[in-house]
Parts: structure tokens; sequence; C-alpha cells
């Protein structure tokens, strides 16, 4: 079973925190997401699309802040600090499009799932013994490209990118709090898809100690913990794996994993636009 060890705690941004009007909605919908993530004790299918669901709030908050045009004459080229501002939004389209790139090889992903997924309810409906070489074979090409994605995550910058000589803190007070508000998105994102590509690659399934010490004590702290963390990738594995598992089970696996390849492929999808977005947002001002 697939398991994260106790909180998800995101990658804290370095950055005094200094608010401003423009960002207000956006920090207010940080905030609210962290609650909701950190409170998830255990990695479920429900927990990480959740996480991934909540983006799209992010997001929007985000466009409208991009829109206002206090924050694009800020983040002009034409205003001062134009090096550093450069350098800043620089950064963000870089990282906005890794994160698309990412997104959008995840939801094909999901896709390609759904499609094997069905193919296998077809052929079990129609026959007891079942071919499922074809499905494990993509399930480990699947485990190659999540840890490739999750590797080409951390190629994404969400720290400093200036240096504290180079910002008045007073004057350039709005600047900061854009700049701080949009890189706390970005970290988010960023740990929204390695939870989620963690959990494709059955990454949470620790073989050192501190692993195994935290199966046990979870085990112990919730009766029913089967139902907590539950992965349904995992469960079809283990049905077809050789462990025991009716002809029923193994038709309500398959059910359960239609459902949530398709919740997340629909996740995916509404990230990936919300993406494009902000991305089109960031390159107009740019053109100003």
């Amino acid at each position: 079973m697939a398991m994260k060890i106790i909180k998800n705690h995101v990658r804290s941004i370095s950055l005094p925190s200094r608010s401003h009007p423009s960002t207000a909605a956006i920090e207010e919908s940080l905030d609210k997401y962290l609650i909701t993530v950190n409170t998830k004790t255990v990695t479920s299918s429900e927990s990480v699309n959740s996480s991934l669901v909540g983006l799209e709030d992010l997001y929007e908050c985000t466009e409208e802040c991009l829109k206002m045009g206090s924050t694009r004459n800020v983040l002009s080229f034409n205003a001062e600090r134009k090096k550093m501002k450069g350098e800043f939004m620089e950064e963000m389209l870089d990282g906005s499009l890794k994160l698309m790139d990412i997104c959008n090889a995840s939801r094909d992903l999901m896709v390609e799932t759904h499609e094997q997924v069905l193919g296998l309810q077809i052929c079990a409906r129609r026959r007891k013994d079942v071919d499922f070489s074809g499905y494990v074979g993509f399930r480990k090409n699947m485990r190659k490209e999540a840890r490739k994605l999750l590797g080409s995550l951390k190629n994404i910058n969400v720290g400093l990118v200036m240096r504290d000589n180079d910002l008045d803190q007073d004057r350039d007070v709005h600047f900061f709090a854009v700049n701080h508000a949009m890189r706390r998105v970005v970290s988010m994102t960023v740990s929204a898809l390695k939870s989620f590509l963690e959990f494709l690659s059955g990454r949470q399934n620790g073989n050192d100690i501190r692993s195994k010490l935290a199966l046990v004590l979870m085990k112990k702290k919730f009766h029913d913990y089967d139902q907590i963390v539950k992965n349904e990738l995992e469960d079809v594995d283990s049905a077809i794996s050789g462990d025991f598992c009716s002809q029923e089970e193994l038709h309500m696996k398959l059910e359960d994993l239609e459902v949530w390849t398709g919740r997340f492929e629909k996740s995916l999808e509404g990230l990936f636009r919300r993406l494009i977005r902000t991305r089109t947002s960031l390159l107009n001002i740019i053109s100003q």
C-alpha cells in the first residue's frame, strides 16, 4: 500500500512576508490550500487528487492578480530595476513551461491508463483467464516515466532569484509581494505534482527502517488503515500478480481504478489549462 510519512509539509520560501492589496487574494488562497494539504496524514488517491484540484483556485487568483494594471506596471521591463524584474519574469516563464510539460505528460499517462483498464475490463467480462502481460508492461513503463518526470520537477527553481542588497523592501514592496506570492504558487504546484508522480511510481513504499516504523505506527493509529491509505493502481497490481483475488473482486478493483484515472485526468486537464492562462498573462506583460 502507498503511504506518505505523516505530513507532506511543503518547502517554505525564505522570503520575508510583505503583504500588498494586489496579492491578498493569492496569499489567502495559499494559506487555505496549505491547511488542507498539511492536514492529510497519509497519501491516498483522494488526498493526491484533492491537492491537484486545489491548485485551480490558486491559479485563478494568480490570473486575477496578473490582470491588474498595478501588477502589470510593477512587472513591466520599463519599470525600475529592469534587470531584477527581467530575471524574475524569465524564471517564471521557464518554470511555467516546465510545469506545463510535466502536467501534460502526467495527463497522457492517465489517458493511457484509462484505456488499459477499459481493455482489461472487457477481457475480464468475456473470460476468466485474462492475459495481463500487456498491462504489466505498461505499468513498468509508467513507473519509469513517473520517475523521469520527478527528476524534471527538481529542475524547477522556487528559491530566491535576487540578493538581499538588490531589494529595497520599502520602495519595492509591491514587486516583492508579487514575487513572493508567485513563488509560493509554483512551490505548491511542484509539491502537488510530486505527490501525484510518487503515487504512480510507488515511491511511498520505502524499504528503509523509518518507512517501516511509520507504517507500523499508522496501522496502530488507524483501525481502518487499509481504507485510508488507498492506491487503486497497487490494488490492481496485487490482484494480477498472484495474490488471491476472486473474479468479482478483480472487477471491483478495476472499476475503482477506472474511476480514479478519470478523476486524475480531469484534474490534470484543469491544471494544464490554468498553467497556459498564467503563462499567457506573463507573456502579455512582457510584450506590453
